[in-house]
């Protein structure tokens, strides 16, 4: 049986941001991926120590259950604000980091703003670059906010995000099959108007800021633990580990069989990184 999981809702910046919470030690603040939720994580809490690690587990920014971050200026930096907000507000002023998928660029991100915050990072499947290092932001966010146009939006990309979504997820379960139950569940939701807007604003962000954060990974000190599926089908690993490799103290472990859904396929895997990191702190 897994360790009793709190749902509950703070406000930061603003912003309404729910989250699961579990355990009653020492703070792991999760960061999910694009599209994703806080339940990116729920198998990992079959296997966890509750003694040991306390696990807080929040719908970012716009997705699922927690509040758009409004965003007048566009700041690529603007959502670090709000982790840091959880980790000083939840998490004692300090926490590790445990980001999954672009989950891990924005990890990187909290750690080059807030050093003294983050103790450490693991880093499950991660995407810190596209494949596409010259791909341009979508001007769709922001042409959502018209009334005219956001309407039209709100009706129309919902239906055509339908197919192109389940391929997504259908490389995200590779070389596993994506199975309908899951399917059934998550299609909807990542397909919903709010959810597509808030994928895109994360895109968004990172590529606003990709070469500061590319150009500064060596600024991050603190202890990383990478691991990766060798048949991740999303993000590609050997175009990750060339950039990652740039942190002064990472150590990357990976699994010849299993692809991008690491949290899920491999949940004791990811759970072994964690205990990794923390024997390094």
């Amino acid at each position: 049986m897994g360790a009793i999981e709190q749902t509950t809702a703070i406000e930061i910046k603003e912003t309404r941001i729910s989250l699961s919470e579990a355990g009653k030690g020492e703070s792991v603040l999760f960061l999910h991926g694009n599209p994703g939720s806080r339940k990116d994580f729920s198998s990992l809490l079959d296997g966890f120590n509750a003694e040991k690690y306390r696990f807080h587990m929040p719908d970012r920014p716009g997705h699922m259950s927690s509040e758009e971050l409004i965003n007048d200026s566009s700041d690529p930096w603007l959502d670090t604000e709000i982790y840091a907000g959880l980790i000083d507000k939840k998490c004692g002023g300090r926490a590790v980091l445990v980001g999954y998928s672009l989950g891990c660029y924005i990890a990187c991100k909290v750690a080059l703003r807030y050093p003294e915050k983050v103790r450490g990072i693991v880093m499950l499947a991660p995407f810190v670059t596209p494949d596409n290092v010259s791909e341009t932001p979508s001007s769709l966010p922001e042409l959502a906010r018209g009334a005219i146009v956001g309407t039209l939006l709100g009706i129309l990309m919902p239906l055509l995000s339908q197919t192109k979504m389940q391929q997504h997820l259908e490389r995200v379960f590779a070389p596993g099959k994506l199975t309908d139950d899951y399917l059934d569940t998550w299609l909807p939701r990542y397909t919903r108007f709010e959810s597509l807007m808030a994928m895109m604003t994360d895109k968004n962000a990172m590529l606003r800021s990709l070469k500061e954060v590319h150009e500064r990974l060596p600024e991050i000190k603190c202890p990383v633990q990478v691991l990766l599926g060798e048949a991740d089908k999303v993000s590609a690993p050997e175009r990750q580990v060339a950039l990652l490799e740039k942190l002064p103290a990472v150590k990357f472990n990976r699994l010849p069989d299993a692809g991008h859904a690491l949290n899920l396929s491999n949940p004791l895997d990811c759970l072994k990184a964690l205990d990794n990191l923390f024997a390094s702190l």
